[in-house]
């Protein structure tokens, strides 16, 4: 084989073999990283629908608990002071109906969620409440339609009283029809047993959105690397093109310098880093040289940017060798695409943590209003890195329509701003608020509206930031919020995601407050009842003795009158006798 054809074959080589051999590390990188990140993402998409799920499901939990124990507590107060004329009471399912109706009428993300109420008796339990299929309500539920659990086709509720029994909740998953539509989708559900009563309660959603989502991210991805396969063939081609052209002018006089090249590239071929080959020509041959020392360096610059990229080093730093540099414009759009994916995980990952922290907050304070006011805005404000903060809550006046807006927490609020702790419905901005049903946000603060105050000083927020609290189309309050820096869309969105768990957890508190109340005056009617019943027993005893001083009266009198009655008997004796007496003589 002349020289000519090996300088050309090796030229081909050498250009060829690297390239390949790069591209090719760095799509299995990138095809494996953006798999992880897809199976990532799914994992992370059902996490966290299933701890909405189990937030849902607990806070109708805590409603049965707390009804339950209420009723529970008056029933033992009664029978307690119960006596022996009264009938004991005893809990019935009956007492409970109207919590399968509070249940019932609650709907969620977007009215689209709802629970259902089952016992937990096997084989197969009864439905006590369905929101949605209300003719299901008494029935065993052991029809075959109602196999399709996921894994072995089993029936749902079985799996589910089963599995609740056994750890006291459960999740299960299976397939049935959306409604509205003939598609078969995935759904998950959660149930927790409420063991005083033998309930399960649940609800569900279905997953298919989660799967779209996933399939676009999979797609997406797919179509990068096809491009990126595109552009990488068409580069090697290309300078395989280069290479073969230039190398048909060369001639034996350049033999020297050929192989001073070729040495070079059969070690860049090995895969090794090779030092630019020195040059001192003007010619072609120089041009080469030139090209390939080029080469050499973004080769390497490649290497070792795809190498800190498939490290999950994002913020590596690169230039392209020129602005028609495909392949190195291609992999600093890969960098920028996973860099933008590694940031919405971070947002995901941390709005995720804020909604588990501020959902234990919920969780722990919702027995009193104002604790629950207070911790949840303080741990808000903590977590939003906020420097004020306000919730107000509605209250009935005295009117039919009479409401307004009380302040039950603030944060960090000068004093004069607690002079006004009542705002009208329709007053001012937080009273707006109410009447739009909708986020205020505004980026130029009034300097007579609010000012935030250290030691060192006071200055005019940045962006104030004013959110109705809405829960099943009642506004339960407005929370207000102020802040030097301006607040992200992602802050917002995750605002306005809280805002609707805090509604939620008000009309949780609410309800249980004003059964409390109810219970609290049941009893004050019961203690009420029980001094009447002792005053009734006290007037019964004066009336017990008042009558039997009258039975002593009366046999009293009957004793004198038969006493008198004898004295007349002895005297009509004497008398007869002396009658007699006096006729003899």
């Amino acid at each position: 084989m002349k020289l000519r054809q090996k300088i050309t074959l090796l030229i081909s080589l050498a250009l060829l073999v690297p390239t390949v051999v790069i591209s090719t590390v760095a799509i299995y990188k990138i095809k494996s990283k953006a798999s992880r990140d897809i199976a990532s993402y799914h994992d992370e998409e059902f996490a966290q629908l299933k701890v909405y799920l189990k937030h849902i499901t607990d806070i109708a939990y805590g409603v049965i608990e707390t009804q339950h124990k209420a009723l529970a507590d008056s029933i033992a107060r009664h029978n307690q002071h119960a006596d022996s004329t009264q009938a004991k009471l005893s809990m019935t399912p009956a007492m409970m109906e109207q919590t399968l109706q509070e249940l019932a009428a609650i709907r969620f993300d977007n009215g689209e969620g709802y629970f259902w109420v089952t016992d937990n008796k096997l084989p197969f339990p009864t439905m006590l409440m369905h929101a949605e299929k209300k003719e299901l309500k008494g029935k065993t539920l052991d029809d075959p339609k109602h196999n399709v659990e996921k894994e072995k086709g089993r029936n749902i509720y079985q799996v589910r009283a089963e599995r609740a029994n056994a750890d006291g909740d459960a999740f299960v998953e299976y397939i049935m029809k959306k409604p509205g539509s003939q598609e078969v989708v995935n759904k998950i559900s959660y149930s927790r047993l409420y063991k005083p009563l033998g309930w399960i309660v649940s609800t569900g959603f279905y997953t298919d959105a989660i799967d779209q989502a996933v399939a676009a991210k999979k797609a997406e991805s797919n179509q990068q690397v096809g491009q990126m396969v595109f552009f990488i063939l068409a580069l090697a081609a290309l300078i395989l093109a280069v290479g073969l052209t230039v190398s048909i002018y060369f001639s034996k006089a350049l033999t020297t310098a050929i192989l001073n090249i070729k040495d070079t590239l059969e070690q860049l071929a090995q895969g090794r880093r090779v030092e630019q080959v020195n040059v001192h020509r003007s010619d072609e041959i120089g041009s080469m040289t030139h090209s390939l020392n080029a080469l050499v360096v973004g080769l390497s610059t490649y290497t070792s940017f795809a190498k800190e990229i498939g490290e999950g080093n994002l913020q590596q730093s690169f230039t392209p060798l020129s602005q028609q540099d495909i392949l190195g414009n291609e992999l600093l759009s890969m960098r920028n695409n996973l860099k933008k994916a590694a940031d919405e995980k971070a947002i995901r990952d941390w709005a995720n943590e804020g909604l588990a922290s501020l959902g234990d907050v919920l969780r722990r304070n919702n027995t009193n209003t104002q604790e629950l006011a207070t911790e949840t805005l303080r741990e808000l404000v903590k977590y939003m890195n906020m420097n004020q903060a306000a919730l107000f809550m509605m209250e009935e006046g005295s009117g039919e329509n009479d409401q307004y807006l009380q302040l039950v927490a603030a944060y960090a609020y000068e004093r004069r701003k607690y002079l006004q702790k009542t705002i009208a419905v329709g007053e001012g901005m937080v009273g707006q608020c109410v009447l739009e049903r909708g986020t205020i946000h505004l980026r130029e603060v009034p300097e007579e509206y609010v000012n935030i105050t250290s030691g060192l000083g006071n200055a005019v927020p940045r962006t104030l930031l004013i959110m109705p609290l809405i829960y099943n189309e009642v506004v339960y309050g407005v929370l207000e919020m102020a802040s030097f820096r301006e607040f992200g869309d992602h802050e917002i969105a995750f605002l306005e995601k809280i805002a609707q768990s805090i509604a939620g957890t008000i009309a949780s508190v609410q309800t249980n407050e004003r059964t409390k109340k109810l219970l609290e005056q049941s009893q004050q009617m019961s203690e009420e009842m029980k001094a009447q019943e002792e005053e009734l027993r006290q007037n019964q005893e004066e009336l017990q003795a008042t009558s039997e001083q009258m039975r002593r009266r009366q046999v009293e009198l009957e004793k004198e009158n038969e006493r008198l009655k004898d004295e007349l008997r002895s005297s009509g004796n004497d008398f007869q006798k002396q009658n007699t007496a006096f006729q003899t003589v």
